[in-house]
């Protein structure tokens, strides 16, 4: 008898179950870790001079980025969210002023209104499950972010920071051919650079 593969993608739910049980078990227990995070990425990410550093609105249980933010900002950076366009294309990214309200944009994500200013950002912030050594990244699957980095990166340089729980930190789990790897990552328990492999 022949037992066919399991696909790619089932792999990748299987480590997908695992990551987020894992991150919200670190989410319940660690009710400081937005602190301490945001703590390491400043001493080890934020530029000198003013740049334009994309974050993300944190939904469910990832790690909250308010205190990043907050920092970021008070040090002269503008800070940036991103806006679903539309559901295959490239995230874009526009100016966050707390004084301006977000507004609901696809999927019921939060973010500028129209009337802010699109900004291509120097630094982004990106949301995960799971990350591995080599700064492969496991994420939702929507593939929005892998989209974005690709397109970004084409266009010269960005560095994307990942930024989660010290528990997201995986062995292992499968990448894709498009899946964009990340120049580090940032956590309640520290800053690491990685010499991402694509």
């Amino acid at each position: 008898m022949v037992i066919a593969p399991i696909p790619l993608m089932d792999w990748k739910a299987v480590f997908r179950t695992r990551a987020k049980k894992a991150r919200a078990e670190a989410a319940s227990t660690q009710p400081d870790a937005d602190r301490f995070a945001a703590m390491h990425f400043i001493n080890e990410f934020a530029p000198k001079n003013a740049s334009n550093i994309a974050l993300y609105h944190p939904t469910g249980d990832e790690l909250d980025t308010a205190p990043l933010a907050a920092a970021l900002m008070e040090a002269g950076h503008a800070v940036l969210l991103p806006v679903v366009v539309k559901k295959k294309a490239p995230l874009i990214f526009r100016l966050w002023e707390p004084e301006v309200p977000l507004v609901k944009g696809k999927f019921d994500i939060p973010c500028p209104p129209d009337t802010s200013k699109e900004i291509r950002p120097d630094i982004i912030v990106v949301p995960l499950l799971g990350i591995r050594h080599d700064g492969a990244r496991l994420g939702m699957g929507g593939g929005f972010y892998d989209r974005t980095l690709a397109s970004l990166r084409d266009g010269g340089a960005v560095l994307a920071i990942g930024y989660g729980y010290g528990a997201q930190k995986m062995d292992r789990f499968p990448v894709d051919a498009h899946d964009q790897f990340l120049d580090g990552f940032v956590s309640e328990k520290g800053a690491e650079r990685i010499a991402r492999r694509r």
